[in-house]
């Protein structure tokens, strides 16, 4: 009764939007208690659990990676429900004594899962390894040579990976300096829970995006925040466009090459780790598929007076998801464990 009572008690879990960067990632903390509750959501799942130390109870707030990344993986929480007893791992909170990142889960019935990439098991050795982003190991012919089909990023591929567009030396203004030197990255967030991210952060994102043909426009589908890009091809393009945070887009093929020219941005992000866009800033992003249709090459120039002293030019790539579409992202709204 004491445990129902405490459990009824508890708030509901506050949907929020932690930076990793939040988490020690050098070591590692073992709790055990009871689940109280389960939320199967975009951005990240999150659990709760309550412990007794000393006589008392510990909350303590589980963040895990996305319903996009484990819905991917061989990780599904069908087997929990609020009462269970379980054990998690994890990187530990340098915000918070009771949050931390989960890796690792064992369940009451001695099922561990596997819950982020580069992890082994903790209790099982037979454990099943996490498996999610496999869409590097495409065997198939894409059903075209082109740009239109659905692309991802690979966890065996370290240029998809959304870091890799933030990899290049920038060249930064004092202020820029100044403005990032002032962002604490534990503390500090370009997303807060459901706020959708702008151009060009969103180009970070590391989940599905499909390109369609609408003939006087192209429509970039990101499943991130359920974003839609709209690409004004030639004589659809608009001479005062209204500022939004995706800006306002116009494109123009160079042989295979989608160019993308991009203002109107009032996005105050550069990247996720919070260098600073000015209200001047000029995007211009080239979109190269591969000879076999099977990788996206990405280039983005970023002329912005206030943040570079010379154009900042970042790459990435994405791979062919010959198997995926663009899921709903969903944001803050509990979900199913399987789509």
């Amino acid at each position: 009764m004491r445990l129902f009572t405490l459990l009824l008690s508890l708030p509901a879990l506050v949907h929020a939007h932690h930076s990793f960067s939040e988490y020690d990632q050098g070591r590692k903390v073992e709790i055990s208690g009871t689940l109280s509750e389960i939320a199967w959501q975009n951005p990240h799942v999150r659990l709760k659990l309550v412990s007794e130390v000393s006589g008392r109870a510990v909350i303590w707030d589980v963040e895990c990676h996305s319903v996009s990344v484990l819905s991917r993986s061989n990780v599904s929480l069908k087997t929990l429900k609020v009462g269970d007893k379980v054990k998690v791992a994890g990187n530990p909170s340098k915000a918070s004594p009771t949050r931390l990142f989960g890796t690792n889960l064992l369940t009451s019935s001695g099922i561990e899962l596997v819950m982020a990439p580069n992890t082994q098991p903790r209790w099982q050795v037979h454990a099943p390894a996490f498996s999610s982003f496999t869409a590097g190991d495409a065997t198939g012919q894409p059903p075209t040579k082109g740009l239109f089909k659905v692309w991802g990023a690979s966890f065996k591929d370290p240029e998809t990976a959304p870091t890799a567009l933030w990899s290049a030396v920038m060249p930064l203004t004092p202020a820029a300096r100044k403005a990032l030197a002032a962002w604490d990255p534990v503390h500090d967030s370009v997303a807060r829970g459901c706020i959708p991210k702008g151009m060009p952060t969103i180009m970070e994102q590391p989940y599905a995006m499909q390109f369609e043909d609408h003939g006087e426009t192209i429509v970039l589908r990101i499943e991130e925040y359920d974003t839609v890009r709209t690409i004004h091809m030639g004589a659809s393009a608009s001479s005062q466009p209204q500022k939004s945070l995706l800006g306002y887009s116009v494109g123009r093929w160079d042989g295979e090459s989608l160019i993308v020219s991009t203002t109107a941005i009032s996005w105050p992000y550069i990247t996720s780790g919070g260098l600073p866009q000015g209200p001047a800033s000029r995007l211009e992003e080239r979109f190269t598929p591969a000879a076999d249709g099977k990788r996206l090459s990405y280039t983005l120039t970023i002329t912005d007076p206030d943040t570079f002293t010379m154009p900042a030019v970042l790459k990435r790539a994405w791979v062919w998801w010959d198997k995926e579409r663009v899921r709903k992202y969903a944001c803050g709204i509990q979900q199913g464990q399987r789509e």
